[in-house]
């Protein structure tokens, strides 16, 4: 007999499945509809759709796909497929005509399948499903390349694999970032001084992050060598130090407005993870801590400055994991960057 612990287990299941499907299909045809209207409005101007809608560093450094679409076609109508907490990423795009928020892949694929669209830009790579959906999203250019989840970064940086999965020539341009005024005053709110520096600590894979005892220790270092302003952005804090010279945003920023945070920063230390592409849009200075994950041992998520060296230190032990990356690595790359702004601007200091 079944217990009761699993059989409510199974019809809960079951209720957000079918549920989700149901939502899935009302919000499939509501959205089918609405570029119906749109397609009939635009007469002769081809619908145009750019589909990358997750994660967050995945979407900043593929920016650029979107400036050659618009190259390709000026007259087209530019459709971002995104989700909804990553809107932001795109929103501000000034070559992005609108977009269509995605509610699950299963949904993209229905949407796609129409032929609503005269020309799709599909970046996403295959077999990453919808745990309640039966729909299997495919990328043909993809598989003949060779490209899946497993070997993805085998290919390159993220813009470099993205952009060819995608139907286009290997880019390997500047991304850009677009933050809004909004944005900028809630900054201008926060009383930062001129000079600081941004450590972003926590990724969304755990896999990819630094101890929290080699972040306090470096935090300290910072505060009693330099009285640098060290201010940490992210979800959850890492860090808890009590000196007036540390600040926590965690949790109290937008997207773009930790965005704006790392553009105005003296330097930015973190790991692999959106801020870090944050940083190389922007134009932030950058020590950045990688390591390996999964079967990629030497990698490099970055396209643009980044990828050339410029303005940034890349830390890999190659074949260990961020987590055994040495402190005194860290310490020393991010001394060096702090030492040669003092020279390049010697009426610079910290507060």
């Amino acid at each position: 007999m079944t217990s009761w612990p699993r059989t409510k287990q199974l019809w809960t299941h079951r209720y957000h499945k079918y549920s989700h499907i149901g939502g899935k299909y009302l919000s499939g045809w509501y959205k089918y509809a609405k570029l119906r209207l749109l397609k009939l409005k635009l007469g002769n101007r081809p619908l145009i759709a750019i589909v990358l809608s997750e994660q967050m560093g995945d979407v900043v450094a593929c920016e650029p796909v979107a400036r050659e679409v618009r190259r390709r076609y000026p007259n087209g109508h530019l459709v971002w497929f995104i989700r909804k907490p990553y809107l932001d990423l795109i929103q501000y795009n000034p070559v992005i005509d609108c977009h269509v928020i995605e509610k699950c892949p299963g949904e993209r694929v229905f949407l796609l399948s129409t032929g609503i669209f005269d020309h799709v830009y599909n970046m996403h790579l295959s077999h990453r499903r919808c745990k309640y959906c039966k729909e299997d999203p495919v990328n043909p250019l993809a598989d003949q390349l060779g490209m899946t989840y497993a070997n993805y970064y085998n290919h390159g940086d993220l813009l470099y694999f993205f952009s060819q999965a995608a139907g286009l020539p290997a880019m390997t341009d500047e991304p850009r970032m677009y933050i809004p005024d909004e944005a900028v005053r809630r900054v201008d709110s926060l009383g930062l001084p001129t000079d600081y520096v941004v450590i972003h600590c926590q990724s969304s894979f755990a896999p990819r992050d630094w101890p929290a005892h080699n972040w306090d220790q470096l935090v300290k270092w910072l505060l009693e060598t330099g009285r640098y302003t060290v201010v940490e952005v992210g979800l959850s804090p890492t860090v808890h130090n009590a000196d007036p010279h540390f600040v926590s945003l965690c949790g109290k920023l937008s997207i773009l407005e930790t965005a704006e945070v790392i553009k105005r920063s003296t330097l930015f230390v973190g790991i692999d993870s959106g801020p870090a592409h944050f940083a190389n849009a922007t134009g932030a200075e950058g020590v950045i801590l990688l390591g390996k994950l999964f079967d990629f041992v030497e990698y490099l998520p970055y396209s643009g400055r980044y990828k050339r060296g410029e303005g940034v230190t890349i830390l890999n032990q190659i074949g260990h994991p961020c987590s055994e990356l040495p402190y005194e690595w860290v310490q020393q790359a991010v001394e060096n960057h702090l030492t040669k702004r003092k020279i390049d601007q010697p009426h610079w200091g910290g507060v």
